[in-house]
C-alpha cells in the first residue's frame, strides 16, 4: 500500500536554494530492483528554469529532452519534520561552459524546467525508493530466512533491501520470505524499531572474487505506517549525508584572501 502525493502550495522557491542537493530519478523497476537516481547540486533558481550542476553519474548530451522526478530533502524549522520535496521536469539545455558569476571558473550544468503550476511541487513519498548504502555508523540491520546463513544488509530503501548472503545462495528468484528489519530511533538513542514484512527474492547475482552472493528482496505489501517508518528514517540519513557532503565542501575550499 503506498500514500498518493500530496499537492502543496508552497513555492519552489521557498524550499529549494542553491546549493541544495538534488536526487534526479530516471527510471524505477521495482521488479527488476532497479533506480537510475543521479546526484547533482543546485547552482541558481531562475524564472524561467533551475540550474544544476553537472550529475554523478553524468548526464550525456543525448538526455536533453528527457523527463525526471527532480527530489531533494528539506527539514521544516517549526516542526523540525524533514520532508523530500519533488516536481516532474525536463532537462532543457546542455550548459558546458556554465558561469554563475562572471569571475566564477566555467563548469558543466543543465537546465531543467521549473515545476507546472497544474503538475506542481509535491511532498513525494515510498514510489521514489532512493536507495541508501548501510555502512556500520548507521546501526541498521536484517534478519530473513535461516537458510541464507549469516546475512549482511548492503542498501535498503522503502520499496526492498539488497542483502549478502554466503555462497552458494540458498535464494532463488520468486522465492517469497518474512524479513525483520531493524535500524536505530534517531529521537531516542539507543532505541530500534523493528518492521515486519513479507518479501519476495527478485534478483540473485554472484560476483568472481567475492565470498557472498547479492540478493535482491522486493517488499510486499508493507503497511501504511511501515512505509512511513522506513522514508522517514531514509529522508534522515540522506540528509546527514548531505551535511557531510557539505562539511567537506567547506573544508576544502579555500579561505578569500583580502585585498590590499
Amino acid at each position: 500500500m503506498t500514500e498518493t502525493p500530496k499537492k502543496n502550495t508552497v513555492s519552489l522557491d521557498q524550499v529549494l536554494r542553491p546549493q541544495t542537493r538534488l536526487d534526479l530519478i530516471f527510471d524505477v523497476d521495482l521488479i527488476n530492483d532497479y533506480i537510475d537516481v543521479r546526484s547533482a547540486m543546485v547552482q541558481d533558481i531562475t524564472e524561467r528554469n533551475v540550474i544544476i550542476s553537472q550529475s554523478d553519474p553524468p548526464i550525456q548530451r543525448s538526455m536533453v529532452g528527457r523527463s525526471l522526478e527532480a527530489t531533494f530533502v528539506r527539514r521544516t524549522p517549526a516542526t523540525e519534520d524533514v520532508i523530500r520535496w519533488g516536481w516532474r521536469c525536463q532537462i532543457l539545455e546542455f550548459l558546458p561552459n556554465y558561469k554563475l558569476n562572471d569571475n566564477d571558473e566555467s563548469i558543466p550544468a543543465l537546465a531543467i524546467s521549473l515545476p507546472t503550476p497544474n503538475g506542481g511541487l509535491t511532498e513525494t513519498n515510498a514510489r521514489m525508493d532512493y536507495r541508501l548504502s548501510i555502512t556500520s555508523d548507521k546501526k541498521i540491520t536484517i534478519q530473513t530466512h535461516p537458510s541464507f546463513g549469516r546475512v549482511n544488509l548492503l542498501d535498503f530503501s522503502a520499496g526492498g533491501v539488497l542483502i549478502g548472503v554466503p555462497r552458494p545462495p540458498q535464494a532463488k528468484v520468486g522465492m517469497r520470505l518474512w524479513f525483520t528489519l531493524f535500524f536505530p530511533v534517531q529521537s531516542a538513542p539507543g532505541q530500534q524499531t523493528t518492521i515486519n514484512g513479507e518479501a519476495e527474492v527478485v534478483r540473485v547475482t554472484t560476483n568472481e572474487g567475492e565470498q557472498f552472493a547479492r540478493v535482491g528482496l522486493k517488499f510486499l505489501d508493507l503497511d501504511l505506517n511501515a512505509t512511513r517508518s522506513l522514508q522517514k528514517a531514509i529522508n534522515f540519513y540522506m540528509l546527514e549525508e548531505q551535511r557531510g557532503r557539505n562539511r567537506n565542501l567547506a573544508a576544502s575550499t579555500p579561505a578569500p584572501t583580502l585585498g590590499s
